[in-house]
């Protein structure tokens, strides 16, 4: 009887404290993935956009958009980009 209410003491325990823990390690994991997943992105849009000659301008305005569509860049003061002549990455 005392060996049935030691496990189920610990059951109880593990439940209370040990499913927040985990759903907080699982929050954690997904939130930083996903960081790491749309910077990858972003990334890999600037590395494009480099290859096609846009300006930096260009580039901030299109990384600095917003979702609701204004279109409000706190980086005014960047200056042209000079043009390129050739793609910044090759591909062969």
């Amino acid at each position: 009887m005392h060996d049935e209410e030691m496990v189920v003491a610990l059951v109880a325990i593990a439940g209370v404290f040990g499913l927040p823990f985990l759903a907080c390690i699982f929050w954690m994991v997904l939130h930083y993935l996903f960081a790491a997943f749309r910077t990858w992105q972003e990334t890999g849009l600037k590395r494009d956009m480099i290859s096609r000659g846009y300006t930096v301008q260009e580039i901030v305005e299109v990384v600095g958009a917003r979702r609701s569509g204004k279109n409000k860049s706190c980086h005014s003061d960047v200056p042209p980009a000079k043009p390129i002549k050739h793609p910044a990455f090759a591909t062969n």
